[in-house]
């Protein structure tokens, strides 16, 4: 049976499968919440940012192989749409690997409608729900999880939005729910990110909830989850 440990950064918490048996749940928590993250079970650096940067200049100061993750709230409620599609578009060419959206670019998005279908930038939802379809949302680029070299990526979305917007449309879905359903799918995935030479072995959660991520990890079932520090 898969056990789990994991490792909790304030806006990440990275589940990985392993053969140990079963220790306390606990929580480690820092304070950083972009630039380079770490763990023994990453093969790669992973990067997460706020802001639009290019590769190039994230590879500067890191490595290579970086990994980019751009934590999401990209549209704005308060700019045009002609902006908010200005900041779409220049995400192309920046090597920007996924990008966590979340339930605020999703409702601006609806409002001034905008696609994100029309840019190629790959995005990540595994928490937003559309009420007239009652499922999380996914399209051709919107996907609930990203794997990368035998890391599966899970992005919830905060419940952060501007003033000016409501929920009327959407949901975030209950975060526990949200985990357990992208892992599933992520778990039973044939594609060719995933090989016997390179099999999914870890589960990153990218999320700006703060220190509201803990909840989630305490209602986790106890034998899917066991928190070490890095």
């Amino acid at each position: 049976m898969m056990k789990l440990n994991s490792f909790l950064i304030l806006a990440f918490l990275l589940l990985t499968a392993c053969s140990s048996g079963q220790k306390k749940n606990t929580v480690s928590i820092s304070t950083a919440s972009t630039g380079v993250l770490k763990n023994h079970d990453l093969t790669f650096p992973l990067y997460l940012t706020d802001k639009i940067e290019t590769k190039e200049a994230v590879v500067a100061k890191t490595n290579s192989d970086v990994y980019i993750v751009h934590t999401g709230h990209l549209l704005k409620a308060n700019a045009s749409k002609a902006i908010n599609e200005a900041t779409l578009e220049s995400l192309k060419g920046k090597g920007i690997d996924v990008v966590n959206l979340s339930i605020e670019d999703f409702i601006i998005a609806d409002q001034q409608e905008i696609s994100f279908e029309k840019y190629p930038q790959k995005f990540l939802n595994s928490s937003v729900v559309n009420l007239n379809e009652d499922n999380i949302i996914a399209k051709n680029n919107i996907s609930p999880y990203v794997i990368h070299d035998g890391v599966a990526l899970i992005g919830l979305s905060d419940k952060n939005i501007d003033k000016l917007l409501s929920m009327d449309k959407f949901l975030v879905s209950d975060y526990v729910l949200a985990v357990l359903r992208a892992r599933k799918a992520a778990l039973k995935d044939t594609s060719g990110d995933v090989t016997p030479d390179n099999p999914l072995h870890s589960f990153v959660i990218v999320h700006t909830m703060g220190p509201d991520i803990n909840e989630v990890m305490e209602r986790l079932p106890p034998n899917f989850i066991n928190s070490l520090a890095d």
